[in-house]
């Protein structure tokens, strides 16, 4: 079986990557992978959202998550941010910091044990799982409805569930695991998962689209052409794809990486390691 992974991710339409307020990391040795969504009417999402994917994906303990340190690590880390502003950028941080008090983010967190895939999800990111028989399984916090023509529909119109930077966990955690032999596995903030959602009820590929394209300048180019096609919502972008393969494919792996960087496929099924002490996941499943 061979495991490959791609992962993307940009910022909204007119701003930069020092804008973006998603973050995604992971860590193939361990079998870690998250992302998160940081909500923009909160103060500093950015930070959160980075320390909620850092944490995930390094702390050796995460049977808590988040961690019970996380509001003294945002702390340190809004500290450090302020200190290196000039003055009337503070001054404008301390206004927003007063109208939100704390920051927010959504979460999908996903741990890889052999080809066992184990989630847990927060808000409307998404997870997705396609297996061989080209049906999309969405698992998110809002309501999923499925048509008898097997169309989707998730409505990200109502109040994400979140994490705030107070440590709290606002709404209940989707987890879930499942054995995949074949098919796609996709990690995606709110934006993009609608547009995956609508994709493919219309009938098209959009996953292949995704895997087909080679580094993240191609995926900005991309999202460009769905947002000026209104097809995609003017969002930070962020997406982790799994192609799952019955056939072992040998080429090489690098195990050194930034995630924001890869672009060609990584096969990780050498470097996925086995750790028995990461067992908080529930079951759950539907139409399976």
């Amino acid at each position: 079986m061979s495991i490959q992974i791609k992962s993307f991710i940009t910022h909204k339409r007119g701003e930069t990557d020092d804008d973006i307020q998603d973050s995604i990391d992971y860590d193939l040795q361990r079998g870690r992978f998250a992302l998160s969504d940081g909500v923009t009417n909160s103060f500093l999402p950015n930070v959160l959202s980075n320390l909620l994917t850092h944490s995930f994906v390094n702390d050796e303990d995460v049977a808590i998550f988040p961690p019970i340190s996380l509001p003294q690590r945002f702390k340190e880390q809004r500290d450090q941010y302020m200190d290196a502003l000039d003055e009337d950028a503070r001054i404008l941080q301390e206004m927003v910091e007063e109208e939100f008090h704390i920051g927010a983010a959504t979460f999908v967190g996903l741990y890889l044990k052999g080809n066992e895939f184990s989630w847990q999800v927060l808000g409307d990111s998404c997870l997705f799982i396609v297996p061989k028989d080209g049906r999309m399984r969405c698992f998110c916090s809002m309501p999923v409805n499925i048509s008898p023509e097997w169309k989707l529909k998730v409505d990200f119109g109502n109040r994400p569930r979140q994490i705030h930077s107070s440590g709290a966990v606002v709404g209940e955690w989707t987890k879930g695991k499942r054995t995949i032999s074949s098919g796609w596995v996709v990690m995606a903030s709110d934006a993009m998962s609608n547009w995956l959602i609508q994709q493919y009820n219309v009938g098209n590929d959009p996953i292949y689209a995704l895997w087909n394209l080679n580094d993240n300048e191609d995926f900005e180019k991309y999202v460009e052409q769905e947002c000026q096609a209104e097809r995609l919502k003017s969002d930070d972008e962020s997406v982790i794809i799994f192609k799952v393969d019955e056939k072992v494919d040998s080429s090489p792996i690098s195990e050194s990486f930034e995630p924001s960087e890869m672009s060609e496929p990584y096969d990780c099924s050498e470097f996925i390691a086995y750790y028995d002490d990461f067992d908080y996941f529930d079951y759950s499943d539907y139409a399976m």
